[in-house]
C-alpha cells in the first residue's frame, strides 16, 4: 500500500561522521608523535567512542510501514502492528502507546522552538523522497496518522481480526554486543598498555 518512511534526528548522521573523521585524525595524530604502539594503547578507546556515537545517533529511528510502527531505540526495539496502536504524542518526543506498551522514541525528539519559528512553509520535516523522514516528532506523528488514515480507508483496519496482534520488544544483540565488545577491548588496552 504505502513505502515504508524511516525517521530520525536531522543532525545524527552528520554528528556520528563528525565523530568518526576527528576520532580518526586524532588517533593518526597519536601514531605519528609516539609510534606504532600507541595504536593499542589508544585505538580501543577511540574505536569505543565511535562506537556509543554509532549506537546514540545513527541506528535509533522510527518506521512507518502498513505492518505498523517500529521504534528503533538504543537497546530495545518496539513493533507496534496498527490494531494495538491507541494513541500517538509528540509533546517531548515521540511516544506511541499500543494496548499492551509505552515507548519513547530516542531517534525523534520534539521541535525547538527555534527549528518551529525558521522551518520554511510547507516543509513537514521530510526529506525529499520517498523514503527517508527527519525531522522532528510532529513530522513522525504526522506520517503515522496519516498511514493509519490511508489503512484505515482502504478498509485494513476496520475488520475484526481472529485474536490480538500485540506489540513485540526485542533487545538489540548485536549492538549490545559491539558495545561490550569495543568496551572491553578499551579497558584491557588500558591494563595492558
Amino acid at each position: 500500500m504505502g513505502e515504508t518512511r524511516t525517521f530520525r534526528t536531522p543532525m545524527a548522521r552528520v554528528l556520528t561522521v563528525a565523530i568518526a573523521v576527528v576520532a580518526a585524525v586524532a588517533l593518526g595524530f597519536f601514531v605519528s608523535h609516539s609510534g606504532a604502539g600507541e595504536l593499542w594503547r589508544s585505538g580501543p578507546t577511540v574505536l569505543f567512542v565511535v562506537v556509543v556515537t554509532w549506537a546514540l545517533f545513527w541506528r535509533p529511528h522510527v518506521q512507518v510501514a502498513d505492518s505498523g510502527i517500529t521504534v528503533a531505540n538504543i537497546f530495545r526495539t518496539v513493533h507496534v502492528p496498527w490494531p494495538a496502536l491507541r494513541s500517538v504524542d509528540s509533546k517531548w518526543s515521540l511516544t506511541v502507546v499500543a494496548s499492551d506498551v509505552k515507548v519513547s522514541a530516542w531517534a525523534v525528539p520534539a521541535s525547538s522552538g527555534m527549528a518551529a519559528r525558521t522551518r520554511r512553509p510547507g516543509r513537514d520535516g521530510a526529506e525529499p523522497g520517498p523514503l527517508q523522514g527527519t525531522g522532528n516528532a510532529d513530522a513522525a506523528a504526522l506520517a503515522i496518522a496519516e498511514r493509519r488514515e490511508a489503512l484505515a480507508e482502504a478498509g485494513h483496519l476496520g475488520r475484526r481480526t481472529v485474536g490480538t496482534l500485540p506489540s513485540t520488544t526485542t533487545w538489540n544483540t548485536r549492538e549490545i554486543a559491539v558495545l561490550a565488545g569495543s568496551l572491553g577491548l578499551a579497558v584491557v588496552s588500558h591494563l595492558l598498555g
